[in-house]
């Protein structure tokens, strides 16, 4: 069972202050753009969220979720618009790993972990930062480091398999290992791909458990395809249709929509958002 049985400080952002994040919007993208091969993959996106807000964002292949998770983690720079982190960042004039620096975490659908080591020891160098992965493993943990990894092992429903390797977990545990790496990084914002790819109904439980936990520290940003997972979020909504927002709100809002229906799941599958 994952709980929260007291506030755990290390997971605050280490940022706010520097970006004028404590209250507002902590991502800004207005008029952006961009075209492969004459393809507009966005199309004068608008897109927001506030400061530890837990978002959820679908809409059918080609409706431009990765490249907007590109251009925000900047690995694509569109064509035309703006795209702040915060009121002081210009997310366009920064490198991929500024942006990782300044408190914007990506986790994509596959999990990345070193399934060789042990929970424990992904835990400790995902904080590594610049120290790199032998220094780190090297180095003596001070006892408040020893107790923010157990506590966030408790977040993230791994207590009981800090020792063993990651290569034994469940799809679902490794899922929920490498959103801890990403946490021990303090971000600012979270960007999830797909997280119920590939999970048993009990290991989604838990993952929307987790994700709903973090958020109010963090602002989360999940995209996914599962829209039972996207109901049970309970979060507001943002459909993307070629490149451009279509519509936004709660689920309820969404699934009253006709145009969404019509342009995300056809006109017969009414009953299926």
């Amino acid at each position: 069972m994952m709980r929260r049985d007291k506030t755990f400080e290390f997971l605050i952002p280490r940022q706010v202050d520097d970006l004028d994040l404590s209250r507002g919007t902590a991502l800004y993208m207005e008029d952006i753009s961009v075209s492969f091969d004459g393809f507009k993959a966005i199309n004068g996106l608008n897109f927001y969220v506030n400061t530890g807000e837990l978002r959820a964002v679908i809409g059918p292949n080609g409706a431009g979720k990765t490249t907007m998770m590109d251009i925000i983690t900047g690995k694509t720079r569109p064509d035309t618009g703006s795209a702040w982190f915060g009121r002081r960042m210009n997310l366009l004039r920064m490198t991929e790993a500024e942006i990782a620096e300044a408190g914007i975490g990506r986790k994509f659908q596959r999990p990345t972990v070193f399934e060789n080591l042990s929970v424990f020891d992904n835990l400790e160098l995902a904080k590594a930062g610049p120290r790199g992965v032998w220094s780190t493993l090297r180095a003596w943990l001070t006892v408040d480091e020893q107790e923010r990894i157990e506590e966030l092992a408790e977040i993230i429903g791994l207590k009981d398999h800090l020792p063993v390797l990651a290569s034994t977990l469940s799809h679902g545990q490794k899922q929920w290992l490498e959103i801890g790496m990403l946490i021990m990084q303090n971000p600012l914002l979270l960007l999830i791909d797909e997280p119920a790819a590939g999970m048993t109904h009990q290991e989604m439980d838990r993952t929307i458990e987790l994700l709903k936990q973090l958020a109010g520290d963090h602002a989360i940003v999940v995209v996914e395809h599962d829209m039972d997972f996207v109901r049970a979020l309970d979060a507001p909504v943002t459909v993307l249709h070629q490149g451009a927002v279509l519509a936004e709100g709660s689920m309820a809002h969404i699934q009253s929509n006709a145009r969404v229906r019509e342009v995300y799941l056809g006109t017969q599958a009414t009953e299926a958002i």
